[in-house]
C-alpha cells in the first residue's frame, strides 16, 4: 500500500496541501496481517467476485465491488485479521481494502467475510473503516473486539486516535479511547507534536486478562521562542516525553487506570477526529 510510506511526510506537506487528506500510520502490524498469496486469492475471489480479480495483480479487483459505492477501477486488499467477530466458534475475517473511496472515506474501508463449506461470503463492507493496524482482544462471550489505530490530517494538523471496535453482522459499535494532535505541519508555531508511538496488549493487574497498554510521544516548544518572518515554518522541538497509558480490559469494555486518567487530561484531544 503506498500510502502507507507517507505518513513521516504528511505532516510536513500538510501545509502546501488545501485540500484534506487521510495518512495511513506505519506498515501492516499488531493481529493485523498480510495473508499469504493463497488465502489472499481465496478472499478476494470472494470479495472481487470470480471473474472480477485482477489477472495480473491477484489481491486487487479490475472494478471495485458494488457493495463498495464506487464504479471505478480498483480495491486492493492491504491486509486481514482473522478472529470470530459477530459470535463464538466462527471462522471470519476482516480484510481492509485500499481503493474504491475518496479522501471522505479514508480512501478505503474493510470487509467482514465468514467462512463456510463453500468458502468465503461477504458479511458485510464497513466504508471508511481501516483495519491496517489493529489489536485484537477475546471477549468474555468468546469473541473478538478490536482496538485500531486510524489519523487524519487537515490543514497542516494530524490527528491520531485508537478506538475500540466490536464488529457486529448488520452495525459495529465504536467507542472512542484516545486521540493526540499534532500542528507540525501548519506553519503556525508554537509547536507541538503528540503522537501514539505504540500500542500492545499484556495482562497489567493478573486477572488473566490482556489489557491495552499505549506509549504516546509528546513535544511541545516553549511559546516565546523568537522566529524571523522567513522561520515561521521552522520548528525548534525540545527531545520528547513518552507517556504510558493503560485501559484495563474486563473482557466486556476498557476503563482507564487512575494514573492514565490524569495524563489524558495533558495529551488527550476532546474534538472531534477532524477538527484543527
Amino acid at each position: 500500500m503506498k500510502l502507507l510510506k507517507y505518513i513521516g511526510t504528511s505532516v510536513l506537506l500538510g501545509a502546501l496541501l488545501s485540500s484534506e487528506s487521510v495518512v495511513f500510520a506505519g506498515d501492516n502490524s499488531k493481529n493485523s496481517i498480510t495473508p499469504s498469496r493463497k488465502d489472499a486469492i481465496a478472499l478476494m475471489k470472494s470479495v472481487c467476485g470470480r471473474s472480477n480479480v485482477n489477472s495480473d495483480n491477484l489481491d486487487s479487483c479490475k472494478q471495485c465491488p458494488s457493495f463498495a459505492e464506487s464504479a471505478g477501477s480498483g480495491g486492493t486488499l492491504n491486509s486481514v485479521i482473522y478472529g470470530s467477530f459477530t459470535k463464538p466458534g466462527t471462522r471470519e475475517a476482516l480484510v481492509d481494502m485500499e481503493g474504491c473511496q475518496g479522501h471522505s472515506g479514508n480512501w478505503g474501508g474493510s470487509i467482514l467475510l465468514r467462512s463456510t463449506t463453500k468458502g468465503w461470503s461477504v458479511v458485510r463492507y464497513e466504508k471508511g473503516l481501516r483495519s491496517y493496524r489493529c489489536l485484537k482482544f477475546g471477549t468474555r462471550t468468546g469473541r473478538n473486539s478490536l482496538v485500531c489505530e486510524g489519523s487524519y490530517t487537515q490543514g497542516g494538523f494530524t490527528h491520531t486516535w485508537l478506538d475500540a471496535i466490536e464488529i457486529n453482522s448488520i452495525k459495529n459499535t465504536t467507542t472512542h479511547l484516545l486521540e493526540v494532535s499534532s500542528n507540525m505541519g501548519s506553519c503556525r508555531p508554537p509547536y507541538y507534536e503528540r503522537g501514539i508511538t505504540d500500542f500492545t496488549s499484556m495482562d497489567t493487574n493478573k486477572d488473566g486478562v490482556n489489557d491495552l497498554v499505549i506509549k504516546v510521544s509528546e513535544a511541545t516548544e516553549p511559546k516565546d521562542i523568537y522566529r524571523a518572518e522567513d522561520q515561521l515554518c521552522d520548528s525548534q522541538l525540545p527531545k520528547p516525553t513518552i507517556h504510558q497509558l493503560t485501559f484495563l480490559f474486563n473482557g466486556q469494555s476498557f476503563k482507564p487506570t487512575t494514573e492514565t486518567v490524569k495524563l489524558l487530561k495533558q495529551v488527550y484531544t476532546t474534538n472531534s477526529h477532524f477538527s484543527s
